[in-house]
């Protein structure tokens, strides 16, 4: 179907296909504690994922503390700190219906050169997916 593949969207160096098997595997691993199981053949869901990735800049100003309040900081005093800004979005659409069910994100600001170990690509996958399944509405 369309619309639910892998998508990416940042810095090149960090479209890796270990990076998508990795989260594909944590995927894989959080639904099934939720108790879905995979299945290629006939799903029910098909579930997609995103990656958005994006370099971002803040600027600090540094003043002394016997600085009056309406002095303006000179060039020298100012600070750049670059970082970036990742969101993980995951979507999951009815195959027959082929339409979206359900749909979540997560953003963080992570450091230039992110450490996506197991450890953290399972706590991005959770924090995803915490509200999932969806509580059943009383009919």
């Amino acid at each position: 179907m369309t619309g639910c593949e892998f998508n990416f969207n940042g810095p090149e160096y960090l479209n890796d296909s270990l990076l998508r098997e990795s989260i594909k595997i944590s995927l894989i691993k959080e639904l099934e504690s939720k108790g879905l199981k995979e299945d290629s053949n006939n799903p029910d869901l098909l579930i997609g994922f995103t990656i958005a990735v994006k370099d971002e800049q803040a600027v600090i100003y540094h003043r002394s503390e016997d600085s009056p309040a309406y002095y303006q900081p000179l060039p020298e005093d100012r600070e750049v700190i670059n970082y970036l800004k990742g969101s993980l979005i995951i979507g999951m659409a009815d195959r027959v219906e082929s339409r979206i069910v359900w749909q979540s994100e997560a953003q963080s600001y992570m450091e230039l050169n992110p450490d996506f170990s197991e450890k953290n690509i399972r706590k991005g996958i959770k924090i995803v997916l915490k509200d999932f399944p969806p509580p059943k509405k009383n009919q």
